[in-house]
């Protein structure tokens, strides 16, 4: 509770951000599969994204940590993607893409292509383990763009941000190489 408006120190918009992924893997340099030699061997990464599908075969026993951080607004029609259609969770299944079954097919696949690009099999660090974050919601079409008709997947920086916040909370038991956020 603010008493004053001596007490704020900034105000910030939430902002809105979507999936996006160009040309990762020749971007940092790792086509042959690894990068400088090193394979990812007893490192996590973390995914914040639209979820990680841990029981695809690149990403099987990959997935050590999982949450959900979705914005729920039923006035604007806005709606959380968490596995249990809450706004937090840190369950086992939060960050599975379409689990709550409110997610169009095709909106939730990027977080599984990212983890798969950074982790999976073939990835870039495929020794490495996954900390899997969803922090997307769906929003209703007048959101995504002139002229759209479906609903589309949209993260909000303050999801992003308590996304982040259990990335580092989990780096004190973990060893956490890096927080991906193919967001833009």
């Amino acid at each position: 509770k603010i008493s004053s408006i001596h007490e704020i120190i900034s105000i910030e918009e939430d902002r809105l951000a979507e999936p996006t992924l160009l040309q990762s893997v020749p971007l940092i340099g790792a086509s042959s599969g690894t990068f400088n030699g090193f394979n990812g061997s007893g490192q996590a990464v973390a995914i914040l994204d639209t979820g990680v599908d841990k029981n695809h075969v690149d990403l099987s026993g990959r997935v050590i940590s999982e949450a959900c951080y979705s914005t729920s607004n039923p006035f604007s029609g806005i709606q959380s993607l968490c596995a249990d259609r809450s706004t937090a969770s840190i369950a086992t299944g939060s960050a599975m893409p379409y689990a709550n079954g409110i997610c169009p097919r095709g909106e939730c696949d990027h977080g599984t292509h990212v983890a798969g690009t950074a982790a999976g099999a073939q990835g870039v660090g495929r020794g490495a383990s996954l900390i899997a974050i969803q922090v997307f919601s769906l929003f209703p079409p007048s959101y995504c763009g002139s002229g759209a008709t479906a609903p589309c997947a949209l993260s909000y920086s303050s999801d992003q941000i308590k996304g982040l916040e259990r990335v580092r909370q989990l780096s004190g038991s973990m060893s956490v190489a890096s927080a991906n956020m193919s967001l833009g």
